[in-house]
């Protein structure tokens, strides 16, 4: 998507109620020091306002730049409608956004030759889609081509690889944005040839919240069933675990506005171990963020039928390109795609 392909956005995962705690539908993994609530408060004064006044100005930037990229024709918004379609399996709501311009069939993935006429968009970025420098390590684009308004990217300034582990100055540039959007934001990482990646220079995608403007959805279903299993199982603040009612591996921890950039890291790498073969991390993995939790899903393939999905796929919404794809989804629902896009649960012996 962005200089990127489009993005697959649907709305996320509700209706979903964690089982009672007796029942163990959702198993805890493994256990973090608390996160430290009063680091915010602990700041002086002054260092707490200027936070705030930074990340005004980066949501005032956003904006600016995005106008002014729309209206030159430097960026362009994909005409899309937006369709909720529940789960048939799990009645789950789910955010469909189907393209005006239908093709009868998906486009098919790039031939090896056009892989290797590969030029990096983000080295040099175009200046026009330039909103600001975060840190001395990361810059923040326009998405060129956005489904949503306000699609941002988190990129390295020098080139990282897509396949590389995040790190802590990855984290905390996103981290600075995913705070500064006033609504609410969506931060995702596609990592690995089967995860939806397009650009194989390091980045990270944010989008506002919600993604749907229906308000039969909320802004993040799977949040709904992660808060219900958390306030069931009284974890404290930094813990990892699962929501085992999907049938798909998935790992997650409860974060909140106080939640330092350090501790994202922490927390970020036991997401990765829980999921490690061999003490090796998942070939391919999409990462979700928001301000209130990180969740990790190992990736097993990319294309399930007509359909291709990245991280937005499992956090409630889809991008349809084609009516073939769109017949797909309806047929099959969209947890049975999202179960053959991630890898199901080990069973125990």
């Amino acid at each position: 998507m962005a200089l990127l392909r489009p993005l697959c956005i649907p709305g996320l995962i509700t209706s979903i109620r964690a089982e009672p705690v007796r029942r163990q539908s959702w198993i805890i993994n493994t256990h973090l020091p608390a996160l430290n609530c009063s680091a915010e408060a602990s700041l002086p004064a002054k260092q707490r306002m200027s936070t705030v006044k930074d990340q005004q100005v980066i949501w005032s930037k956003i904006l600016d730049t995005y106008q002014k990229a729309q209206d030159s024709g430097s960026a362009s918004k994909y005409k899309t409608s937006t369709q909720i379609l529940t789960d048939q399996h799990s009645h789950i709501k789910f955010v469909l956004r189907v393209s005006d311009s239908l093709r009868d069939k998906p486009k098919p993935p790039k031939s090896s030759e056009e892989q290797k006429a590969w030029r990096d968009p983000f080295a040099p970025y175009d200046e026009a889609l330039w909103v600001d420098h975060l840190s001395p390590t990361h810059t923040l684009l326009l998405n060129k081509f956005n489904v949503v308004a306000y699609h941002v990217l988190v990129v390295t300034k020098e080139f990282k690889h897509q396949t590389d582990v995040l790190d802590l100055q990855d984290l905390e540039a996103t981290w600075q944005v995913v705070q500064a959007i006033p609504q609410g934001a969506l931060a995702y990482f596609n990592c690995g040839p089967e995860s939806g990646a397009s650009q194989p220079h390091k980045h990270i995608q944010v989008v506002p919240l919600p993604l749907a403007d229906d308000p039969a959805v909320i802004p993040s279903p799977l949040s709904q069933m992660i808060d219900r299993a958390w306030q069931d199982s009284q974890l404290h603040a930094g813990a990892i675990a699962s929501v085992h009612d999907l049938p798909y591996q998935n790992y997650f921890s409860k974060l909140s506005s106080r939640t330092q950039p350090n501790q994202l890291i922490s927390i970020y790498k036991s997401l990765l171990q829980k999921c490690s073969t061999g003490g090796q991390p998942p070939g391919s993995y999409n990462l979700l963020l928001t301000r209130e939790h990180m969740v990790l899903v190992p990736r097993r393939k990319e294309y399930i039928g007509s359909v291709a999905i990245n991280a937005l796929g499992f956090a409630g919404t889809i991008l349809v390109n084609s009516k073939a794809g769109l017949e797909y989804i309806q047929d099959q629902g969209p947890i049975k795609i999202l179960e053959a896009a991630g890898w199901p649960w080990q069973k125990s012996a």
